[in-house]
């Protein structure tokens, strides 16, 4: 009978234990990350741009790349730490990464990618990853050359800026100078852009 008894009170303390520490159905649980923004389930597709999906070249000497969150997912940069430096930090605008060129007169530029974008840059670049929702902006300063590899389309400028908005389902169109006179510029592509005086296309 003792047996029993014992038997009994262990199954209800352990049927007390389980019934704590097993969620409700109705209770949820959200990561904040260091902005106070929650994280998304990282196994749900984040909306992105298809603007930086056809292959192209961008030269600069500075180019600053910003985007919504998944923009890391997009992005990638080849560095050597014997002439380039890396710096990252979170501030209240979202996380950022600075690549710098130390020893600009070795000759080995910094080198990132956009999607098919290839960017190469001269003295910096800058990566903005920022919560809440925002277009996808990538602004080149300095020397700026553009090339469409699959048309062989090219632009110079003395600044190129390009805006890829997140969620567009539109074709694929690329940067076009901006002219004197011109009422509406491309809802892709160039945003902003100072063409030198060399602008060459084909």
């Amino acid at each position: 009978m003792t047996t029993l008894r014992s038997t009994i009170l262990a199954l209800g303390l352990l049927a007390g234990l389980v019934g704590c520490t097993t969620p409700t159905e109705n209770s949820t649980e959200t990561d904040l990350d260091p902005t106070g923004e929650a994280v998304p389930d990282p196994m749900v597709r984040k909306p992105w741009t298809t603007t930086f999906s056809e292959p192209a070249l961008l030269f600069a000497n500075t180019v600053h790349i910003e985007g919504p969150r998944g923009l890391m997912d997009h992005f990638a940069a080849r560095t050597v730490d014997e002439y380039h430096s890396y710096a990252a930090e979170t501030l209240p605008e979202g996380f950022r990464q600075v690549f710098r060129v130390e020893r600009p007169e070795a000759g080995v530029e910094l080198r990132a990618y956009l999607d098919a974008l290839e960017i190469v840059v001269i003295d910096e670049l800058v990566v903005l990853e920022r919560p809440g929702e925002h277009d996808v902006i990538v602004r080149a300063v300095g020397e700026v050359y553009w090339r469409e590899t699959n048309s062989g389309r090219e632009q110079r400028a003395a600044q190129l800026s390009l805006s890829g908005p997140v969620e567009e389902t539109g074709p694929y169109v690329p940067p076009t100078e901006e002219r004197s006179g011109d009422s509406d510029l491309s809802e892709l592509g160039t945003v902003d852009t100072a063409p030198s005086s060399d602008i060459e296309e084909n």
